[in-house]
């Protein structure tokens, strides 16, 4: 026993003995790496206790400080004159989204400066109260009052609240219009399509089995139906026992709670001889863009390559859909390890299959959204498939393709296409298997993203890696085209000549470093370089240098930039006013069309539709509020 009390000195814990526990080695220990040991200790009690690890704040005050913006899990509010008038808006939108931290005294307005809290006892009061006496459900935050830089500041966390109980809300306001969400850096009074889905999960509402009461048995594919039955009677003897009636009842095919027999609408979309007949929006909306961005043109100032409305039962829309794809797809022609011709379609079908027939399976069909359609669009660098209403219940965009316990918003549809098999055949295998197949092609895994009121699953081919290789594709000195950026014309101090494949490797450069800028034109005729003849280079004129004598401009090529440039400006304003025939932001406007500068974008683009009398604020009372959105505004076919 005398081992473990052994009181010999250690001056690091690399003497300790680990077979020997002495009290004052541990106490030594604990000395020693007493922060340690806070530090560890804060962050379990942080993610479940009631104790707010100040190391946690101090980081978030960093990313406020660093890129000078709020996020969707940090909020500053000023309380130098006192409590804030309205705070509860964000304490309801985080406990509605993911959490997140609030730190009063922090000045947003002047560059998220430290400004202090007026008084730090009276503020948790004031907060506390809050919680518990205006929030429904109460809320229970942590709180940390600390000092930095000779001022007082106040730090809430707030934890999301389980999804059975939410919607959070502040209760004078009432539920609907005291209810908010997270959305960037900005608290949103929820939609009613958010408020309804929560309160139809909290009540285990699932619609699709509610009835379809313009609909008979008759409308129903019988031959198929009686298929299904048997195939079901075959599986499960028990089940046999039922007659016709009461089997289609079981599998959620009819309505059970009426007299008169009803098809549900997951009876209807999988056994419906023409389902649109009673939901005429739940079709899928396929196009085929000429461009990257909804809104460009081809070169005949078509705005879709190819559209179709795909309609039909689940399964027939989901073959439909990929025949459209297959169709609009670019196919290559590759030989094997056994020298065997095969096709390689520009995206792997399957992947594409597994993203559609989710789409079309848990999709939301309640009555808030039962206008929207499926949408698939086809641009020349992605597909994008979306699809509407949000992940159901707990389900969450980091667990996507990870659990095998996800919840399902059609519990009927996903049983019904499972014991079919013709669509779903291993559930929870999705998601794997497109990062599989996309992995397999070469190309980037899928991306999901999920709006207020949709959900997106993008799919990138290699197009720009194409690109890139085939402009850096060049022959040496023994000859070969070269494609010029500016059209293929070079102006020469030596009448036009380049001698030596030095100048060939330095238009290469030039060519590389004006890609972007000059949206890699092509040279028609021209480029044509040949080292034998002392490395001349064609223009696209037939070799024609531009003379200052005949008043002709040096680099013609740049009147074609600025045309295509204004091109590009008058698509992206027809893209903004497609955008905002529902209200919109900047921000949001920025997401949506993939623009960085706020500043170009206000200015060449909002602004100008604004001056032309085609845009409009929302808030008109002050149009530099926070929280502007924009409507679109006499809007006419051409503006489409």
């Amino acid at each position: 026993m005398s081992q473990f009390f052994c009181c010999e000195k250690v001056e690091s814990y690399s003497q300790l003995n680990k077979n020997i526990i002495c009290p004052y080695h541990f106490l030594k220990m604990f000395y020693l790496y007493r922060k340690y040991i806070y530090v560890i200790f804060s962050a379990f009690t942080a993610n479940g206790g009631n104790i707010l690890n100040k190391e946690e704040v101090l980081v978030a005050m960093d990313y406020l400080r660093k890129y000078k913006t709020e996020t969707e899990r940090i909020e500053a509010k000023t309380a130098k004159d006192g409590f804030p008038k309205k705070c509860y808006d964000t304490f309801s939108s985080f406990s509605n989204k993911y959490g997140g931290i609030i730190i009063f005294g922090i000045n947003e307005n002047k560059g998220f400066s430290i400004d202090g809290v007026y008084d730090v006892n009276d503020l948790q009061t004031q907060v506390t109260n809050l919680c518990s006496d205006s929030m429904e459900p109460k809320l229970r935050p942590k709180i940390l009052a600390f000092e930095l830089e000779g001022k007082n500041l106040l730090a809430v966390k707030l934890d999301e609240i389980p999804q059975n109980k939410k919607p959070c809300y502040y209760k004078p306001k009432g539920i609907k219009n005291g209810s908010y969400t997270r959305v960037g850096d900005r608290d949103d009074i929820m939609t009613d399509y958010e408020l309804y889905s929560l309160q139809s999960y909290n009540d285990h509402v699932f619609e699709d089995t509610r009835p379809t009461k313009r609909a008979d048995i008759n409308d129903l594919n019988l031959k198929e139906l009686s298929l299904y039955i048997n195939k079901i009677r075959n599986l499960k003897p028990n089940f046999s026992k039922n007659n016709f009636d009461e089997c289609m009842k079981l599998c959620g095919i009819t309505d059970a709670n009426h007299k008169q027999i009803y098809p549900t609408l997951a009876g209807i979309m999988t056994f419906g001889n023409y389902p649109q007949a009673f939901y005429p929006q739940l079709f899928v909306a396929c196009v085929v863009v000429p461009g990257v961005e909804l809104g460009d043109t081809g070169q005949m100032g078509e705005r879709f390559i190819d559209n179709k409305r795909i309609e039909g039962t689940i399964e027939e829309m989901l073959n439909g859909t990929m025949n459209f794809l297959r169709r609009n797809m670019k196919t290559s022609v590759i030989i094997d390890s056994n020298g065997k011709r095969k096709d390689k379609s520009e995206y792997p079908l399957e992947a594409l299959r597994e993203a559609v027939a989710n789409a079309l399976i848990h999709r939301d069909y309640s009555t808030q959204t039962e206008n929207a359609y499926i949408a698939v669009n086809m641009y020349e660098d992605r597909i994008e498939i979306i699809s509407p209403g949000t992940l159901y219940g707990t389900n969450r965009l980091d667990k996507l393709g990870t659990s095998t316990s996800m919840e399902v918003r059609n519990p009927n549809i996903v049983r019904i296409l499972e014991e079919k098999g013709s669509v779903i055949e291993n559930r929870h295998s999705g998601i794997p298997t497109m990062k599989r197949e996309m992995r397999k092609y070469g190309l980037p895994d899928p991306e999901f993203y999920e709006e207020r009121d949709s959900f997106k699953v993008i799919f990138r081919n290699n197009s720009r890696q194409q690109k890139s290789s085939d402009i850096g594709q060049q022959k040496g000195s023994g000859g070969g085209q070269q494609k010029s950026s500016t059209g293929g014309q070079q102006k020469s101090s030596d009448g036009g000549q380049q001698k030596g494949s030095g100048a060939g490797q330095q238009n290469m450069q030039n060519i590389k470093q004006n890609e972007q800028q000059s949206g890699q034109q092509k040279s028609s005729t021209g480029g044509q370089q040949n080292s034998s003849d002392g490395g001349q280079q064609k223009s696209s004129t037939g070799g024609q240098q531009n003379s200052s004598v005949g008043g002709q401009q040096k680099g013609s090529s740049a009147g074609q930039q600025n045309e295509r440039n204004n091109l590009k400006l008058e698509q992206m304003k027809r893209a903004v006013l497609t955008c905002c025939v529902e209200p919109k932001t900047i921000k949001e406007l920025q997401t949506l069309l993939k623009i960085k500068s706020r500043q170009y974008f206000s200015t060449n683009i909002i602004k100008a539709l604004i001056d032309e009398g085609k845009l409009e604020y929302t808030n008109q009372n002050s149009i530099h509020a926070r929280n502007q959105k924009y409507k679109t505004k006499n809007m006419g076919e051409k503006d489409l």
